[in-house]
């Protein structure tokens, strides 16, 4: 897989070199001291890459038989069945077909959603790591992983998409690196999928706010385009606008000095937002303003300035990115290749998808996030439980053997000298 320092590296180049394109009046000048921040990130994490990419090389996991693999998928169709029937309403149909809803309508079971999201996005990054594994199982692996994403779109969960697709892409790259299958052909391919992939995040964007897929006349007046390229299909705006107004936005905040010290608002936004929003204090944080409320997405440094400045901003990029060296050591336990391999992938999606949304927080992945780091070292701990059990069976045989084994000597001892004085016995009677 690609380690996501070198994809932060890439993302954080893409997208500042897009803002830097004069395509839409959103994007102002940006600050001196926050380019020279992103552009010290791209560089070290660039090193730390370099450095640590041996933790993200891609080992195949072993095909094991176990027939309640499936239980996690038949439980998420349930309970999305659950939630579809106590809204009355799938939220997909009811915009794209019947138009007779906005997108945001859908009322949700609130915990029970958060669980399903949570789930929906662990396993479907497991299918799809065991269909790239081994061939046992990889239609019905794969058609596991489709089944999920379908389901999140029926959701009306455009970003789970993305996301997911994000993991899959990655998993897959690493498995093709593997086995020396990634050439120039692969990436290419690589790269016309995201491109393909994109122009249909831009239809469904149209569709999505109740226009026809074609007609992106919505996103051009709101994105405030004034200078777009005529050979690059409009579809493509929604993709602009989503890379670069996080850094519209946090840059807005900057030159607006939107910032103070905030101690309690700047740890909380470690934490994901169901847990969060129900500690004190949480109403009276800092937040991050938005230069239009229609463009509601920020980079995840944006809280980080809004809380502790641009101070903040270093601490929160030197957590994200020194935070799993201390799980790295796991990656040499064969064991829990299984579990390490969701972690990091999921790790490196939050990392990726940071500068558009604090994804740490995010309820769409921080608590997939929490529960692969939780399987992660529970994993870790029945596993050296076991070894540590092991060891101690062989170190009571060896004992136990070596008992006999003295034992079995004695006898033998006891059994030779008896003959001996048998066979004298017997000489001294002959004579």
């Amino acid at each position: 897989m690609l380690s996501f320092y070198y994809w932060y590296s890439i993302i954080a180049s893409i997208i500042l070199g897009l803002y830097l394109l004069p395509f839409s009046e959103l994007n102002t000048r940006i600050n001196p001291f926050l380019l020279l921040c992103i552009l010290l990130s791209i560089i070290i994490s660039y090193i730390l890459g370099r450095k640590y990419k041996e933790n993200f090389a891609y080992y195949d996991i072993k095909y094991e038989k176990n027939k309640y693999e499936y239980w996690p998928l038949i439980g998420i169709v349930v309970l999305s069945i659950v939630e579809f029937i106590y809204a009355g309403d799938i939220p997909l149909i009811s915009v794209t077909i019947f138009h007779n809803s906005a997108y945001k309508a859908f009322q949700t079971i609130p915990i029970l959603h958060v669980f399903i999201s949570m789930i929906a996005l662990y396993y479907s990054t497991i299918y799809i790591y065991k269909a790239c594994s081994y061939k046992e199982n990889r239609k019905q692996n794969i058609a596991a992983f489709g089944i999920i994403n379908f389901i999140m779109i029926l959701f009306n969960m455009r970003s789970f998409l993305m996301f997911s697709l994000f993991i899959a892409l990655n998993i897959l790259y690493g498995k093709l690196r593997s086995i020396n299958k990634v050439n120039r052909s692969t990436i290419f391919v690589l790269l016309a999928s995201v491109v393909a992939l994109l122009y249909g995040f831009g239809l469904y964007g149209n569709g999505r706010q109740g226009y026809k897929m074609n007609d992106s006349q919505y996103i051009e007046r709101i994105g405030l385009y004034t200078n777009w390229p005529l050979l690059v299909p409009k579809e493509y705006m929604w993709t602009y606008s989503y890379v670069t107004s996080p850094l519209a936005n946090i840059n807005y905040n900057i030159e607006n000095n939107n910032s103070e010290y905030n101690i309690s608002g700047y740890i909380y936004q470690f934490l994901p937002e169901s847990i969060s929003k129900r500690l004190p204090n949480y109403d009276s944080r800092n937040k991050c303003e938005l230069q239009k409320e229609y463009f509601n997405v920020s980079t995840g440094y944006c809280e980080s300035y809004a809380n502790m400045g641009f101070v903040g901003i270093i601490i929160f990029w030197l957590v994200i990115m020194f935070f799993p060296i201390l799980l790295f050591r796991y990656n040499e336990n064969i064991d829990i290749r299984k579990e390490y391999v969701s972690y990091i992938s999921i790790y490196s999606c939050c990392v990726v998808f940071m500068f558009f949304t604090n994804m740490f927080s995010y309820g769409g992945t921080a608590p997939a996030l929490w529960l692969s780091l939780f399987i992660l070292i529970m994993r870790k701990k029945i596993i050296s439980k076991r070894k540590k059990e092991n060891e101690k069976k062989n170190e009571d045989n060896v004992i136990k053997n070596n008992k006999k084994t003295k034992k079995n000597n004695t006898s033998n001892k006891k059994n030779n000298n008896s003959k001996r004085r048998s066979s004298k016995k017997k000489k001294t009677h002959k004579k």
